[in-house]
């Protein structure tokens, strides 16, 4: 709906009133800061990180995806923190300002292997060097230790993952983990994939009168992995082959050797029929 004002002028009086917030522009006085969180992420400004002693990660990697199907990567060079009050409405938004690398010349990357590369010398060319920190994520870089000219002044790209998720793992994680060997920790999708039914049971044999509550297991993929896991366990508890030279009985504090024992019996009986032939 449009309405007009005390000049004729028409205005969309349907306009949310953030809108309207951020359309009045900014305060001139903004806040300025070397670290933020955000998205699960912390990130640094170049500064920040260039002053840390012995620092044991990096922070100043920035990926964020465009309105035009490309992928940014950069540094970041400033936080900085506006605040839109010329409303009835105040609202805050931070941005990073962030040196980006051009998205064409200074990137190449192979699908087959999730492999993305950067050249860090090379600079986007646009002016849009601001991106709201919402819509930003975290990566860092790792040069090629290989200096050869196809590689040189190259980086690779890596995705860090936000702080207490992990990644969500695909149908070839389910198959190639050995439940025996595997040392890591098993992902619990949050989503719901089924029912789950709590089914009591009373532990007896500890003498006391708790009562324990055990989940039954409805989930496909965890099924498969537990019955991956019994199947192993099975194989594992089966009893070594028996040598059969050990069958014979011995004393464990005798030196004697089963064939010269044999040879003894023989010998016993030899003598026996000696006596009786007497």
């Amino acid at each position: 709906m449009y309405e007009g004002d005390s000049l004729g002028r028409e205005r969309n009086v349907d306009m949310i009133d953030e809108l309207k917030c951020v359309s009045q522009g900014c305060s001139r006085e903004v806040t300025k800061y070397e670290k933020y969180d955000v998205n699960g992420f912390r990130f640094h400004t170049e500064t920040h990180q260039k002053g840390r002693a012995n620092p044991k990660t990096i922070n100043t990697g920035v990926f964020t995806k465009g309105a035009n199907n490309f992928d940014y990567y950069g540094r970041l060079q400033s936080v900085y923190e506006l605040t839109f009050n010329r409303t009835n409405v105040q609202l805050n938004i931070v941005v990073f300002k962030c040196h980006w690398f051009d998205p064409i010349g200074g990137q190449r990357s192979d699908k087959s292997i999730g492999l993305v590369e950067v050249k860090p010398s090379t600079t986007y060319s646009g002016a849009d060097v601001f991106v709201v920190a919402h819509q930003a994520k975290q990566v860092y870089y790792l040069p090629y230790p290989c200096q050869k000219a196809e590689l040189k002044g190259w980086e690779v790209v890596f995705q860090v993952s936000p702080h207490g998720n992990l990644p969500i793992p695909s149908e070839d994680d389910y198959n190639n983990i050995d439940p025996v060997t595997y040392e890591g920790i098993f992902y619990q999708e949050e989503q719901d994939f089924g029912e789950y039914i709590l089914e009591p049971f009373v532990q007896e044999d500890l003498g006391n009168d708790a009562e324990t509550r055990g989940e039954s297991v409805v989930d496909l993929k965890d099924i498969s992995m537990l019955e991956k896991l019994l199947e192993a366990n099975d194989n594992y508890d089966e009893p070594p082959p028996v040598d059969p030279s050990t069958l014979y009985s011995q004393d464990s504090d005798s030196d004697s050797d089963p064939e010269k024992e044999k040879e003894k019996e023989t010998e016993y009986e030899s003598e026996r029929e000696s006596d009786d032939g007497w």
